[in-house]
């Protein structure tokens, strides 16, 4: 009986879930930078770097594309980060106006340091959670955590290519803002 009644409020919370079935959402948002210069750990400023589109295809999955690109200026060299991702986002919670999300997805991704070093392109896997809140019937507020595996193929100059592998990604929170039609 308590098994039963556990399962019933389960799916009774997934059912009044906010229903993204056929809505399209667009977004603009940030991915605030984590790294290190010298001995002194920084955060950049948060820019608009990540574009966001949205498609629900049922109740409880969502298909989410994001664009990245970040410009970086330090030491008098310009580096560029590029990533286009293609997520799928499955329901796990869902409370009158706040959804949370599972998510898993590829992507492929460029990396160029600057000052002629050469540049890194590759793919990743990446996976993690996803909080949607909607203000209004329309606009939502997200934070998404992701971190995966990123496979990078840098050539050295004069060398062969090789593979590496990272467990996490480089800038690991994203908040975005959606409008949804």
């Amino acid at each position: 009986m308590k098994k039963g009644a556990i399962a019933l409020l389960s799916f009774i919370v997934l059912v009044s879930a906010y229903n993204l079935n056929g809505r399209i959402g667009m977004g603009l948002g940030v991915t605030p930078d984590v790294y290190q210069e010298g001995a002194n750990e920084l955060i950049t400023l948060p820019v608009i770097d990540l574009a966001v589109t949205r498609y629900g295809l049922n109740p409880n999955w969502v298909l989410e594309p994001t664009f990245q690109f970040t410009l970086r200026n330090a030491n008098d060299r310009t580096s560029v980060y590029f990533t286009i991702t293609g997520l799928v986002n499955f329901l796990i919670k869902g409370h009158q106006k706040t959804n949370l999300y599972g998510k898993a997805g590829f992507g492929f991704l460029l990396f160029s340091p600057g000052g002629g070093a050469d540049s890194e392109f590759g793919f990743n896997i990446p996976f993690g959670f996803g909080l949607e809140h909607f203000v209004s019937e329309h606009f939502s507020l997200n934070l998404a955590a992701l971190s995966g595996f990123t496979f990078i193929s840098n050539p050295p100059s004069g060398g062969d290519t090789y593979m590496e592998v990272k467990i996490g990604n480089a800038k690991p929170f994203a908040f975005y803002l959606l409008w949804y039609y």
